[in-house]
Parts: structure tokens; C-alpha cells; sequence
């Protein structure tokens, strides 16, 4: 399968003299257009980006990933094509300890029938009571050594954790976590200075859903004192998630954490849960607490507490382009090639010779035309009378 005239979207720059070559599941070649080819799509001057990998969504269209079974992962995945993901992190809520491991077994069994089933993501149950959001308290508890020993069996599959760094047992956690090759990242937490500190320390090196759920400045004392908050934006190793959605970061934000990081030390990610795709006033579960989608967002159904988005990964690419003014190679890359670092995935995340040919079209209003796993379309917009009928 050969891709031509599309503008191709690199890490730093958008070239428009070059054809894509997909065989066998990779991209097997980038050069010049060759006259006469077989198997040629031809992308009329639209965009190809890498396909987005999204490191935090917990569901979509009514399913949530712990629901454990083949057919809520396909339907999340399923949903989420539509918005150009090609490969994700089901993440795990706080719920009973054993519901999150029979989820993290299913993951294991079914990552291997489903492709865009990259691993797991545990956000939770190593929480703040204090900045739970909508997480159930009912189920938060201490990072000891024989729940983390029990997660350390799924250490395949576990690509990330979230946990707050002053939780009793969270150092050693730590270690253990990072020494297994697992991402740690600060999360869901009131944690000051020196705690979020010994956090780098002992292999913290991501923050999860910046500016939510995180501690920030406060006085202790006669002094100001900063948070996690102010730790990652200072620390160039730290890598921020980003929820690119005015529910739950307004764009002048945005354009903070862009200043502070640079593109390189953010990963849009959707957190998306089941109210994800569905109409609005409907109800859905999030770790067993009820929940509504509504005006765009997903709240608890019984007081305004977010309980996730309903984004897609191509509405967060369009708002920090659009209302944080970042340059679209830039955008794209935060949505591909840094969470293929940040989950390990060394195959992903770029248009580049060897790599999976894990690819999206975008109009040039950036909306998904097309979204292909492996090679193997995933996603075809509906026809219209736009740029997607051309592809029809």
C-alpha cells in the first residue's frame, strides 16, 4: 500500500514531495513517488500523521475497560479509532484490589487479539483521599508490599501507574515499580515539595493529568511551599500528561505547560471514560460511583466533579493547536511519538522505515478521514461532502 500526495507529518516539519510504503505491517519505505505503482492511495494534499497513542482512557461508547471482557475492549478501541487511535492504555480505576487484577489478566489474554491493546495502565488504588477526584475513596489504600508484589506478576502488561508520592509505602513502591521497567508517574496528590522530590528520587518520571488532582503552591508555615505541580513543570525529566480540554485545562494553561516543557515533555492524553461518544444527559459507572455525560465532559451524577472526558485524541490535537497556538508537527508529536516513548513502545509513534504502519489522515480541518493499524484500515469517515469523500 503506497500513500501519495499526502502532506506527511514528521516530528519537526510537514513534507509534501514524499510516498509512504506500508507492507507486511511496517513502513517499509519513504522516497519519491514512483509512476505505475500497485495498491497506491491517493490522499489529495490531505494530511498523514503517525497513528496517536494514548497512554489514560478508561472507556468509551458506553464500555469501560473494567469490564474485563473482549467485547468492552473492542468497542473502546473501536470508538476511539474515530479519533485517530491506533494504540492505547486501558487504564484501571480504584475499585476492590481484585477487580483490578482480574482486569489487568484480561488485558494480558487480549492484547494479542486486539492491536491497539498496548498494555494497562493502573490509575489507582496508591491515592489521596484528599485529591481522589472522582476515584472511590471507598477502595483507596496503603502501597504495601504484598499489593505491589501482586502487581508485579502483571509487570508485561503494566506499562504505567499512578500513585501519589505521599501515600505510606509510595517510596519503595517507587523503586520496585521503576526497577521492573514500569513508568511510575505522580498522580491523584497532595504531596509537598521534599515528598515529590524523593519521588524522583526512586523513579518517578511522569505526572499524570497535570494541573488535576495535584497539589500546588501553598503556604507552610511563613513560607510558600511548592507541590507536585510546581515540581513537574521545573523538572525537565518529568513528562506531563495533558487532558487538551477546557473542562479541564483552560487554554492559558495549555500554553504554561507548553512554555515550561516544551512539546517534548507532554503527552496528550484523553482520559476518557465511558460517557465517551454518548449522548448528552446519559448516565454510565466509573469505579462502581454513578456518572454522567454532560455539556462535553463526564461528572460525577450527584455533585460537579469531573469523572473524565469525552474527548478523542483529535480534539485535543485541534485545542492545543488551536487555542494554545502550538504548531501542528509539534501537537501531533505529543500525541505520538512521546507516548510511544513514555509506554515503550519503540515500533511506534513515527512515520519512519521499520516502524508499524500505525497511520491517520486528517483533513485539513483535522478531522479523522481514515486510521489504519498495522497497515489494516481501522477507521473510514462517513461519506460527505468534504475532503473524507475524496478517500471514499
Amino acid at each position: 500500500m503506497i500513500f501519495i500526495n499526502a502532506r506527511v507529518i514528521f516530528p519537526d516539519a510537514i513534507r509534501e514531495d514524499l510516498a509512504v510504503t506500508v507492507g507486511a505491517r511496517k513502513i517499509v519505505e519513504i522516497g519519491a513517488p514512483v509512476a505505475g505503482a500497485n495498491d497506491v492511495v491517493d490522499l489529495h494534499g490531505n494530511f498523514l500523521a503517525p497513528g496517536f497513542i494514548d497512554l489514560h482512557v478508561h472507556g468509551g461508547n458506553g464500555h469501560d475497560a473494567m469490564e474485563a471482557n473482549a467485547e468492552a475492549f473492542r468497542a473502546i478501541c473501536n470508538y476511539h479509532a474515530s479519533g485517530g487511535t491506533t494504540s492505547l492504555l486501558l487504564t484501571t480505576a480504584t475499585v476492590a484490589f481484585p477487580d483490578i487484577l482480574l482486569a489487568l489478566t484480561q488485558i494480558g489474554k487480549l492484547r494479542g487479539q486486539i492491536p491497539e491493546v498496548a498494555g494497562a495502565h493502573v490509575e489507582g488504588p496508591f491515592i489521596s483521599a484528599d485529591r481522589a477526584g472522582a476515584q472511590n475513596l471507598e477502595f483507596i489504600c496503603e502501597a504495601n508490599a504484598e499489593l505491589i508484589g501482586c502487581l508485579l506478576e502483571h509487570r508485561d502488561v503494566i506499562k504505567r501507574l499512578t500513585i501519589a508520592p505521599e501515600i505510606k509505602g509510595a517510596m519503595t513502591a517507587m523503586k520496585d515499580l521503576s526497577e521492573a521497567g514500569i513508568v511510575v508517574s505522580g498522580g491523584h496528590s497532595n504531596a509537598w515539595e521534599e515528598e515529590a522530590r524523593a519521588a524522583l528520587e526512586n523513579g518517578m518520571q511522569s505526572v499524570t493529568h497535570t494541573f488535576n488532582c495535584m497539589s500546588s503552591a501553598r503556604r507552610r508555615g511563613t513560607k510558600r511551599i511548592a507541590g507536585l505541580l510546581e515540581v513537574a513543570l521545573s523538572e525537565p525529566k518529568i513528562c506531563c500528561e495533558l487532558i487538551a480540554e477546557e473542562h479541564h485545562v483552560s487554554p492559558a494553561l495549555m500554553k504554561l505547560l507548553y512554555c515550561a516543557k516544551g512539546s517534548g515533555g507532554i503527552c496528550l492524553v484523553t482520559d476518557a471514560t465511558a460517557g465517551a461518544g454518548l449522548a448528552d444527559g446519559s448516565l454510565f459507572r466509573l469505579g462502581g460511583r454513578d456518572c454522567v455525560a454532560k455539556d462535553g465532559a463526564c461528572f460525577l451524577a450527584d455533585k460537579p466533579v469531573l469523572a473524565g472526558s469525552t474527548s478523542r485524541m483529535i480534539d485535543l490535537v485541534r485545542t492545543m493547536m488551536r487555542e494554545a497556538e502550538v504548531p501542528l508537527p509539534e501537537v501531533i508529536a505529543m500525541a505520538s511519538v512521546n507516548p510511544a516513548r513514555e509506554a515503550g513502545l519503540a515500533n511506534k509513534g513515527e512515520i519512519a522505515v521499520g516502524k508499524d504502519g500505525d497511520l491517520v489522515v486528517l483533513s485539513p480541518e483535522l478531522e479523522v478521514l481514515q486510521t489504519y493499524v498495522a497497515g489494516v484500515l481501522s477507521f473510514r469517515a462517513e461519506r460527505t461532502n468534504s475532503a473524507a469523500e475524496v478517500l471514499s
